[in-house]
């Protein structure tokens, strides 16, 4: 869009360009967020949902069924998760603690691999508090808005108000060994802190390990969590429309019946009997038969 000064010898701006100038920047940070942040599909499937109550929405996000698309506003919140972990680190080193951005024995990233390599997750970090400075442990970051930071303060535990990020956690402290994490939010409206000490279920992780499995190499949808499209989880669900309503999957290899994960994190068309390229799993071929018929 072009502007004009009202009196060009001035350079005098009118109240209507002042307007539409404010909400052109808007309109142009909007745009930028979403050629900036906007990702592509995950390659994996992430143990950051793992813990969601729905298979059935766990393998379309795995199999690529739909594609999410974000408003600059979602996903600068998205991005302001990532923005407070450096936040939180300086907080708890500032009180003593040994925080580990990567893994001190590989001196790279912390992460977590399973099913071929189909499954998998990152750590936050790791490290030890000043008060039991032998006892290494997870610590895990996120950001709530203030519905959702009131509920986890109100049921005073994250298994209770945050099962997902419970499962999360857990996954991560078995292939580490951690015994116990420590659960730092922050309201994202007021900055305002809650800290849980939790101890960590091995045994989840390796039900969840077992789950991931079943959901990664299952060549038909898994069942729904319900049958009516207004249940609560239904209702909000991004794959709703393709769920109950028999909305078209998006096109590409991964959401293909002839199309299977195997090792070493590869996909094989048994179409055409070969390991597809990765540059190719996104845009699938004029052979393509839905993967949920």
């Amino acid at each position: 869009m072009k502007f004009k000064y009202e009196d060009a010898a001035f350079k005098t701006l009118s109240s209507a360009t002042l307007k539409a100038l404010s909400q052109q920047i808007k309109d142009d940070i909007d745009a930028y967020c979403v050629k900036e942040f906007t990702d592509e599909h995950r390659t994996h499937l992430g143990a950051s949902i793992i813990g969601h109550d729905c298979h059935r929405y766990i393998w379309y996000a795995f199999r690529w069924v739909k594609y999410q698309v974000f408003s600059g506003r979602m996903l600068r919140l998205f991005n302001r998760g990532s923005l407070e972990e450096q936040r939180f680190i300086k907080w708890l080193r500032g009180i003593g603690c040994q925080v580990w951005e990567v893994d001190p024995n590989t001196n790279e990233q912390f992460h977590i691999w399973g099913v071929q390599g189909h499954y998998g997750g990152s750590l936050d970090s790791g490290g030890k508090l000043p008060y039991f400075p032998d006892l290494p442990m997870l610590f895990e970051y996120k950001t709530h808005n203030t519905k959702s930071f009131s509920n986890l303060v109100n049921k005073g535990s994250i298994k209770l108000a945050k099962y997902d990020h419970y499962s999360q956690m857990s996954s991560y402290g078995k292939h580490y060994g951690f015994k116990y994490g420590m659960y730092i939010a922050t309201n994202k409206n007021d900055d305002d802190l809650y800290i849980e000490i939790v101890e960590l279920d091995w045994n989840l992780a390796h039900d969840l390990m077992n789950k991931a499995q079943d959901i990664i190499l299952s060549p038909f949808p898994p069942p729904r969590i319900s049958d009516q499209p207004s249940y609560y989880e239904c209702k909000w669900c991004p794959f709703q429309g393709i769920c109950h309503y028999q909305e078209p999957v998006e096109i590409n290899c991964r959401s293909c019946k002839f199309c299977e994960p195997v090792a070493n994190k590869e996909w094989k068309c048994h179409k055409f009997n070969a390991i597809i390229p990765q540059d190719f799993l996104v845009k699938g071929c004029d052979q393509h038969i839905s993967i949920i018929n």
